[in-house]
């Protein structure tokens, strides 16, 4: 019986250790392939799985077998076995076996034999079976079978399986798990992708299956902070069996792991290796305009938009911060692009360059240029270069000049002086005065003070431009049309751009008709000043008189002054008249006081401009004389040293002296002795122009003298010569 329990043990131990070896056998087999099925985890992960499974698998074995069959199973231990499943023996069993093995001396031999005996009796009705938990041994027995034939079954039913899970479990292959999804990625060769520094990179995956296509696609990325899932858009609608889907990682800053996965399908060990992105390092622009300009190559400062003159070569050079593959400079005029230089380096080229360079011939008009560069590593400049390259028109020369002190007529004799500034914004190549009589021919006169290719000609007033008439013989009567003209040295269309001045009309008179038109200009000079002399001489006796009255502010033109009734009888009436007229009028505080030198103080101030410009008149006049050389040194020292300069020595020290002595609050007297020595100066001056009226009249008379002399002695030869005819008429 005992020999029947040992082999019983032994079996024991092999089908349980057997069964459990299977178990574990087929869990590891069906765990490792679920979990490749669904992760595809890279070939070392697989080998740390098959590494720790035969350890698992060894350690069971070692534990289970090998270390129990190590054991032996002795008579004692063997009987203690069967009497712990069986209280009938007693304890006969065990004593049996340990007195039988080792007999001793003072044991009654009788006792023991009884006691075999015993122990005999009860193992004949002892089955070993029963001994064991027969049930427990079956079941483990039976699932260590039915999972080893389960791997059996799906080795017959699907070998393909089986046959895979062997390439990648044990051989550490790497051929994809057959999916009902299939997941495909754009831009990752070898399962990596390049992006661009603080960039954003597009991942798109197309999805296709045989059924129904994924609802759900997730990306997943894993960078410092750890793994994020992110879910990916649909873009457009499904073709057919297939589906794009895209999701953008903004600002790259640091490489990415990325997994993405869709239904049953995963895509794994997928790298995103951000890199920098080429820039610009210099830009250089460089220009060269037409040959009418002077040419020569110059540089043009980078800017957003590039102005250069029309007709000019441009050439550009661009340097990139990284080797390049390709790049391009594409002009963009009216939306419509044209690639003017390409550059394309061949693969594996030592060193690939670092530049592109392009040229513009004959800039026009207005157009982008777009500088696109592509470094070795396959990325593009994250915003491409443009500016705008525009031409800047050849402007016709600014012509802003003057007839100075000619009126409206001219005498035959006459020199008109053109003052002012002829200027163009590249050069001047020729300027002149046109003559154009009415109903009759032209004339040009070149401006030869002009430089060549001078950007521009002043006329100051001392020294303008004198064009005299006498050479174009012309006859009072005559009608002119003046302009001046300047051209610059544009060679391109149609050739130079003209520019020119205002066009001035002036008559041919004689030189009586123009000396009455300037003596009339006299007169209404001599009116306005004797208004002025009345509007400041109203004001003082005001003040002298101590009476508060509004003053009326002087006329600005004769016409006015005849308006408002400031006549030069006004202006010729004794103070003491005007003093009775402002009898009626209260007497005056002293804020009433202060407010009269106030008024004082602004009627000197307007007198002061007055005269400043009858003064300028006067001025005109002389210059006008001279220019249509009927200047006289009589007249220069009526004209000039008589009436202007004192006159605008009256406007510019005097009459300001006394506005600024009412403002200081300087007594009343002392204000109204300062005001009749201005008004004493100021009459002085009226009489000379009075004086100078007289003479003019008296000139006036000489030239009607004249004028009679010429008509006697017309009519005289008129005579002699119908005489003469008469004569010779007679038989």
């Amino acid at each position: 019986m005992l020999a029947a329990l040992r082999h019983q043990a032994r079996r024991w131990i092999w089908i349980e250790s057997l069964a459990l070896f299977c178990l574990a056998g087929a869990a590891v087999f069906w765990t490792s392939l679920a979990f490749d099925w669904l992760v595809e985890p890279p070939a070392w992960v697989r080998a740390v799985i098959g590494i720790v499974a035969i350890s698992g698998g060894l350690a069971l074995l070692a534990g289970k077998l090998v270390a129990r069959l190590a054991v032996p199973l002795d008579d004692a231990s063997i009987a203690l076995l069967a009497e712990r499943r069986h209280p009938d023996f007693r304890d006969s069993l065990s004593t049996a076996v340990e007195l039988s093995t080792s007999p001793r001396a003072d044991i009654d031999g009788e006792l023991l034999d009884r006691t075999i005996d015993e122990a005999a009796a009860v193992a004949e009705r002892i089955d070993a079976g029963t001994l064991f938990r027969g049930r427990r041994l079956v079941g483990l027995a039976a699932a260590g079978l039915a999972a080893a034939a389960s791997i059996g079954c799906l080795a017959v039913a699907r070998p393909e399986i089986t046959d895979l899970w062997q390439r990648r479990m044990v051989w550490l292959g790497d051929d994809p798990w057959p999916r009902r999804v299939k997941l495909s990625i754009e831009g990752f060769p070898d399962g990596e992708r390049l992006a661009a520094r603080g960039g954003d990179l597009e991942v798109v995956v197309k999805a296709a299956a045989e059924g129904e296509l994924p609802a759900v696609v997730d990306l997943r990325s894993r960078g410092s902070a750890g793994w994020r899932t992110d879910r990916m858009g649909m873009r457009g609608g499904a073709a057919g069996a297939g589906q794009t889907y895209g999701h953008l990682l903004k600002g790259l800053t640091e490489d990415m792991r990325l997994e993405v996965r869709g239904g049953d399908a995963r895509l794994t060990n997928l790298r995103v290796r951000v890199v920098d992105s080429p820039v610009v390092e210099s830009l250089r622009i460089r220009s060269t305009p037409p040959a009418y300009l002077g040419a020569g190559v110059r540089d043009v400062p980078a800017s957003r938009i590039v102005q250069v003159p029309r007709g000019s070569m441009v050439e550009i050079e661009c340097r990139s911060s990284k080797p390049l593959a390709e790049a391009s400079v594409t002009a963009v005029v009216d939306g419509r692009e044209e690639r003017i230089a390409a550059l394309q380096s061949a693969a594996g080229a030592a060193p690939p360059p670092q530049s592109i360079s392009a040229r513009v011939e004959a800039v026009e008009g207005e157009k982008t240029l777009v500088v696109r560069l592509t470094d070795t590593d396959g990325l593009v400049n994250r915003e491409p270069i443009s500016f705008v390259l525009a031409a800047v028109a050849d402007e016709p020369p600014r012509v802003a000049v003057r007839l100075h002190a000619i009126s409206t007529a001219v005498t035959p004799q006459a020199t008109l002086p053109v003052e002012g500034t002829i200027s163009d914004d590249h050069g001047l190549a020729a300027a002149a005065v046109r003559i154009r009589v009415v109903e009759g021919g032209e004339s040009v006169q070149p401006i030869s003070r002009l430089q060549a290719a001078a950007t521009t000609l002043e006329l100051p007033p001392d020294q303008p431009d004198r064009v005299p008439l006498a050479p174009l013989g012309l006859e009072p009567g005559k009608k002119l049309e003046l302009l001046v003209t300047a051209e610059d040295g544009c060679m391109l269309d149609a050739g130079p751009n003209i520019g020119s001045s205002d066009t001035w009309t002036v008559d041919v008179v004689t030189p009586e008709a123009l000396q009455a038109m300037l003596e009339a200009r006299e007169i209404i000079l001599r009116r306005r000043f004797e208004s002025v002399i009345a509007d400041l001489t109203q004001v003082r006796d005001r003040l002298a008189s101590g009476q508060v009255s509004p003053v009326r502010p002087p006329p600005t033109d004769p016409e006015s002054a005849d308006r408002s009734g400031a006549t030069t009888a006004d202006a010729e009436q004794p103070s003491e008249v005007r003093k009775a007229e402002g009898a009626g009028d209260e007497p005056r505080s002293e804020d009433g006081e202060a407010d009269q030198a106030e008024r004082l103080a602004e009627a000197a101030s307007r007198a002061a401009g007055e005269s400043a410009e009858i003064a300028g008149a006067f001025r005109l006049i002389r210059d006008e004389l001279d220019n249509n050389l009927l200047l006289t040194d009589e007249l220069e020292r009526r004209l000039l040293r008589q009436i202007a300069e004192p006159l605008a020595g009256v406007a510019t020290r005097d009459l300001p002296g006394l506005a600024a002595a009412c403002r200081n609050r300087s007594p009343a007297a002392a204000l109204v002795a300062r005001a009749d020595d201005v008004l004493a100066r100021m009459r002085a001056i009226l009489d000379t122009m009075m004086e100078l009226e007289s003479f003019n009249e008296v000139v006036e008379r000489l030239r009607g003298m004249i004028r009679t002399q010429e008509e006697i002695r017309g009519e005289t030869i008129r005579r002699q010569k119908q005489r003469a005819r008469e004569a010779l008429e007679r038989p």
